[in-house]
């Protein structure tokens, strides 16, 4: 195919200098100059500009290694818009921008579109091809299987064709027990990670339920995150009874070692239980045997435990991460955007094994920025803005305005 222009990618999984600011990451290697001299001026203010343009917010002068996920997504984004390609490839291009980012994005997308961009966005969302895409083609098993125009046909035939057949049920939600003490507590927890930071924050978690925190990227979600999984320091009270899952934000830079098998990843954070040595020596067949288990339990492909972990899809790599996570029934899971960037049916089948945990005791912390899927699985909401929180609702009281309006700073 001939193009005729400049070829924009934007990557699921970040392709940014990491030590370099969000300006010199959106304009490297076309950055204005005045004489010899790059014009930082020029360069922030061109920057500022493109950002207000496309309604997506960034620091200019961020150093890119501070910024949360969903930052990041904006400065890989703003990058490839600067250039304006004649054709733009998207893969999961929202899966972490917040609703009204959303909107904001396909607005200038399909503004591209309408000035002759050809634009080809991979994606899991599928309410969101149905809203913005004139034609849709759906994969399974690396192979086109289903190719219409997205005004002749559904969601639910557009999901059914991606898993070959009716997507499985949730699980059903069991009544939640009458805890004597809770499984989590937390009293004015402050703290600060590089993304944001939370202020005078308190929450219990009971034994079998799962609160959902919602609110726009930034606003507190990775500080109490990690305050949760210990990797930052805080003040305030912490209490947390019994074993603890993790179900990282990242799972590539956080969750996995990518040139490890997935009987190696699977014993991380086991590695010292008696359950897996032998002596001093790692007993390699029980780690193969637990592996073994997780891919069963949550259908990982390729379904070997010696597969080199950066061979696997990022659904399947998710699996491993979840699988992992929920294994051993813990009495608290912290579950950071835990379907992000997977498919209708990988999604399905991890929210099912977070419900079943939840029914088994487990308490849950759930962070997501999907609406949809905290509705679906928790059963209180805690709304976060500027690290403090803005509301607290029950299932029996989910309001999508009401929480969407208080993820927005109103009342």
């Amino acid at each position: 195919m001939e193009s005729r222009g400049p070829v924009g990618l934007v990557h699921q999984h970040f392709e940014l200098v990491d030590r370099l600011t969000v300006w010199e990451n959106v304009l490297l290697g076309r950055e204005p100059r005045r004489g010899w001299r790059i014009d930082v001026a020029a360069a922030r203010a061109q920057v500022n500009e493109l950002a207000a343009r496309h309604g997506l917010a960034v620091d200019p002068d961020a150093l890119v290694e501070t910024l949360p996920i969903g930052i990041k997504q904006r400065v890989e984004l703003l990058r490839e818009l600067e250039r304006e390609p004649a054709i733009l490839l998207l893969d999961e291009p929202t899966a972490v921008l917040a609703p009204s980012e959303i909107a904001s994005f396909f607005a200038t997308i399909v503004a591209l579109a309408r000035r002759g961009t050809a634009i080809m966005v991979v994606t899991h969302k599928l309410a969101e091809v149905i809203a913005y895409a004139s034609t849709v083609s759906v994969m399974r098993a690396g192979k086109i299987v289903a190719q219409m125009q997205t005004a002749q046909t559904s969601v639910q035939a557009l999901a059914q064709a991606m898993v070959g057949g009716e997507l499985p049920p949730l699980a059903q939600r069991a009544a939640t027990p009458n805890a004597a003490e809770p499984a989590l507590r937390a009293r004015r927890l402050s703290a600060r990670s590089e993304a944001d930071a939370i202020e005078e924050f308190d929450l219990e978690i009971a034994p079998g339920e799962i609160v959902g925190i919602a609110g726009v990227e930034g606003n507190g979600q990775t500080a109490l995150a990690d305050a949760l999984a210990g990797t930052i320091p805080h003040d305030g009270t912490l209490e947390l009874r019994g074993s603890r899952g993790t179900i990282p934000q990242d799972r590539q830079r956080e969750g996995l070692v990518l040139d490890w098998t997935i009987a190696e990843n699977v014993l991380l954070g086991r590695q010292r239980s008696p359950a897996f040595h032998k002596g001093p020596q790692i007993d390699r067949g029980a780690s193969v045997a637990f592996a073994q288990e997780i891919i069963e339990q949550f259908d990982v492909r390729p379904p070997r435990p010696q597969a080199p972990m950066r061979g696997l899809s990022g659904g399947n790599q998710q699996k491993v991460v979840v699988g992992r996570a929920l294994a051993g029934e813990p009495a608290f899971v912290l579950a950071y955007q835990p379907t992000r960037g997977i498919d209708v049916g990988a999604a399905a089948l991890v929210q099912s094994r977070l419900i079943e945990a939840r029914n088994a005791g487990s308490a849950i912390l759930l962070v997501s920025f999907e609406l949809d899927e905290l509705f679906a699985l928790a059963d209180r909401i805690v709304v976060l803005f500027r690290g403090r929180i803005a509301g607290t609702f029950a299932r029996e009281g989910f309001d999508r305005g009401r929480i969407g309006a208080l993820m927005a700073g109103g009342s």
